[in-house]
C-alpha cells in the first residue's frame, strides 16, 4: 500500500523527556519511519508503512507509554442495512478508512459507533465513507435529535417538575402543623 504521515493528538504530556519517551515509544513500533513529537502542540507526528502497522498499533503504543490519544466517538444513524454482511461490510469499511481507530455497527439499533482521530476525519468524512459502502446516513442536526437524549430530557424535566412541586406541598404542610413558628399564619 505505501506509507501514510498521522498527525496524532496527544494528551498527558508535562516536559522534554515526556516527548522523547513517545517519540522512543512511537519509533518502536514495527513500520514507524519518521517520529516527531511537539509538546507545545501536543501532537505526534508520525510517517509509517501501512503493509507493517496501522492506526490502532499507533494509538496503542501511545497509551501503552503512559498517554492518552486525543480521539472523538461519534454515533451515526445508519439506514440500508438487512443482514449480517452489511454490518460487516460497514465495519470493514470503517476500519479502513484514514483516522478510523474503531468501529462497531448495530444492525437491531441501525447505528453505527465510530471512535476517530479529528485531526485526520470528522463525522462529515465518516458519512462520505459510509455512503460510498452504499447505505444513507440520514441528516442529524444536533445531538437533541437523539431520542435516547429527548427521552431523558423529558425525564429529567418530568423530575424536576414534580421535586419542586413537592418542596412547595411539604413547605406548605410544615408551615400549616407548626402554626407558632409562623405568627402570621392564620
Amino acid at each position: 500500500m505505501g506509507h501514510k504521515t498521522v498527525d496524532v493528538g496527544v494528551r498527558g504530556m508535562t516536559c522534554a523527556s515526556c516527548v522523547a519517551s513517545l517519540e522512543a515509544a512511537l519509533g518502536r513500533v514495527p513500520g514507524a519511519e519518521r517520529v516527531s513529537v511537539n509538546l507545545a502542540t501536543e501532537r505526534a507526528t508520525v510517517t509509517y508503512d501501512t503493509d507493517l502497522t496501522n492506526l490502532p498499533a499507533l494509538a496503542q503504543a501511545i497509551e501503552d507509554a503512559g498517554y492518552q490519544v486525543r480521539t472523538e466517538t461519534v454515533t451515526l444513524p445508519i439506514r440500508g442495512m438487512t443482514c449480517a454482511a452489511c454490518v460487516n461490510t460497514l465495519e470493514r469499511g470503517l476500519r479502513k478508512a484514514s483516522g478510523v481507530l474503531s468501529a462497531t455497527v448495530n444492525l437491531a439499533t441501525a447505528r453505527g459507533t465510530v471512535t476517530y482521530l479529528p485531526s485526520v476525519i470528522d463525522p462529515k468524512g465518516l458519512r462520505a465513507v459510509i455512503e460510498d459502502l452504499g447505505y444513507e446516513v440520514p441528516e442529524v442536526t444536533g445531538p437533541a435529535e437523539d431520542v435516547e437524549q429527548r427521552a431523558r430530557a423529558q425525564e429529567m424535566a418530568a423530575l424536576r417538575h414534580k421535586f419542586v412541586v413537592g418542596v412547595i406541598l411539604s413547605g406548605l404542610v410544615m408551615i400549616g402543623s407548626m402554626p407558632e413558628l409562623v405568627p402570621w399564619w392564620p
